[in-house]
């Protein structure tokens, strides 16, 4: 199973409670040095529907951070581009936004669990998009320490994975979906759309909602 390598850090994650990041907080709770802390989970959104999907993203990452002994930063960074997939530089000034709250609660990287928009579940990644997400992530890694004066790395670690491959790492890691914000939820377009599509194939096992119980804490 090809697990994302992440550095030793403390981690401040802008949790959108989807399941990539329900994966995210479960790799960098594992990361994080005892000696700095767990990481600071912020709840976060780029898409549309901001407004329907934030009070239940609340919700989700508020029990992420309590399975695996996170905290929350008491903000949110919210951005809502005019189209559906395409975040454009209102991504760009989130991940900004994003730095000041990290050097608050002593994280010294930004962890954004984005997968490109145009993904496709049979496997095939486009090329062009991921570049565009970790040159971003480097551009705005840089831009922050010239502002700053204290390097503050962003990290992307599941933007180059497939449907599959982050459903094999949620299943082996004991991420259920249960900790997604859509989880259960009814009547709303955006959660229905989201659940089908993590909806697992053949062959793919779920994690079981008792996992929860014996995820690893920070």
């Amino acid at each position: 199973m090809l697990v994302p390598t992440l550095p030793a850090s403390r981690f401040l994650i802008l949790d959108d409670a989807d399941l990539p990041a329900g994966v995210c907080v479960a790799l960098a709770s594992e990361r994080s040095p005892d000696a700095v802390g767990p990481p600071v989970l912020v709840p976060s959104w780029w898409r549309s529907g901001a407004d329907d999907a934030m009070p239940l993203v609340h919700t989700a990452v508020e029990r992420h951070a309590s399975v695996y002994g996170a905290s929350v930063a008491s903000s949110e960074l919210v951005i809502e581009p005019a189209a559906e997939g395409s975040a454009g530089t209102g991504l760009s000034q989130l991940l900004l936004a994003s730095v000041p709250i990290a050097s608050e609660h002593g994280c010294d990287a930004i962890l954004l669990p984005i997968r490109p928009a145009s993904a496709a579940p049979d496997g095939s990644l486009p090329v062009d998009e991921i570049a565009r997400e970790v040159d971003r992530a480097e551009l705005v890694s840089r831009l922050a320490a010239l502002d700053t004066g204290r390097p503050c790395s962003i990290v992307t670690p599941v933007v180059d994975l497939t449907e599959r491959q982050v459903l094999d790492l949620a299943g082996d890691m004991g991420v259920p979906d249960e900790m997604c914000w859509w989880h259960g939820v009814s009547g709303d377009d955006a959660a229905t759309r989201f659940a089908a599509a993590w909806r697992r194939p053949p062959g793919v096992a779920a994690a079981s909602s008792d996992s929860l119980g014996s995820a690893r804490l920070g």
